[in-house]
């Protein structure tokens, strides 16, 4: 009998056998369902992630236009104390809305206000710029935060 086996060690070998393919299908079943669950899970967090993206996106957007308003308020102001020619408020809000253009930023709705100009040599000129400004998706996602505009303001001394 060596190379027979007992019935009763063959039903158990077969039994162990099938008890194998039933759990290794079971177990197949199971990653096909984990699958779809990490796409459910995907979709939820999607919207979630897709808000701070473009809310950073934003964000920079809007640190971005600051900066470039006041470099172009730095310019005006600069333009001001230098050359002087009888007509600064007019020369200075040229000035500011060509850099603004140059840096990329719209000029529409720029509103400069100038004191100072023209008074002489040592005396402060001051010049102070806004523009509108909305954010795209911060302000639909969280009413409420809001800026309107965005300001600079720069103080240089006649020379």
């Amino acid at each position: 009998m060596h190379g027979l086996v007992a019935p009763s060690k063959l039903l158990s070998q077969m039994g162990q056998r099938a008890m194998n393919v039933y759990l290794s299908q079971r177990l197949q079943k199971l990653r096909k369902s984990e699958r779809g669950s990490a796409a459910i899970e995907f979709a939820l967090i999607l919207p979630i992630l897709a808000s701070l993206v473009f809310g950073a996106i934003d964000f920079g957007r809007m640190l971005w236009f600051q900066e470039v308003l006041v470099n172009a308020t730095r310019e005006g102001t600069r333009q001001g104390i230098l050359f002087f020619s009888g007509n600064g408020q007019a020369e200075i809000e040229a000035v500011i809305a060509q850099a603004l253009t140059n840096g990329g930023v719209p000029s529409t709705g720029l509103n400069v206000q100038v004191s100072g100009v023209g008074t002489g040599t040592g005396n402060p000129l001051q010049v102070t710029s806004t523009i509108p400004w909305s954010f795209f998706v911060i302000d639909s996602l969280v009413p409420g935060i809001t800026a309107n505009q965005l300001t600079a303001s720069v103080t240089m001394m006649n020379e």
